[in-house]
């Protein structure tokens, strides 16, 4: 009987939090809620962290530079928060390239042209032919009308 009670009391007072079961209450300034949100901030970007995401970690950092208050790591989080954002931009890099390379490895027809060329290619291709004949064009109006400047310059005026 004894061993149940005290099991029940053990169990009973290990579901209850720290700060409560001692009569402690929590820190609840602006600036102990930023500092909390700076440390979830450092833990979601941690890569030995599995539950952290770089997003979770991102959020937390612009909540955190957003916070009322002195915050004590501003320099920290901002450097955080621009190596997070690159690392960020680095991977939506390297998964389109990764899309790239694994569409022409499989010589996908909605990827590739009649003529092997990649749909993207064969489209700045075609941007780049309709950009020179314009710039072509406009050379041509441009000696049209120097020949006629020229024509005017070299008649003398009666």
């Amino acid at each position: 009987m004894k061993r149940s009670l005290l099991l029940a009391l053990s169990l009973c007072g290990a579901c209850a939090h720290g700060t409560t079961l001692f009569g402690r209450r929590a820190d609840t300034s602006p600036e102990a809620r930023a500092d909390s949100l700076y440390w979830s901030a450092i833990a979601n970007l941690n890569p030995s962290n599995r539950g952290g995401t770089l997003n979770d970690g991102l959020a937390n950092l612009d909540a955190y530079l957003a916070s009322p208050g002195k915050l004590t790591h501003t320099a920290e989080a901002n450097a955080l928060r621009s190596l997070a954002r690159s690392a960020q931009q680095l991977s939506r890099v390297e998964a389109a390239l990764q899309q790239a390379r694994a569409s022409a490895a499989s010589g996908s027809p909605a990827t590739a042209s009649p003529d092997g060329k990649p749909a993207e290619a064969k489209g700045r291709d075609e941007e780049m032919v309709k950009e020179i004949q314009r710039l072509k064009e406009e050379l041509a109006k441009a000696n049209e009308e120097l020949e006629r400047i020229k024509k005017r310059l070299a008649t003398p005026k009666p």
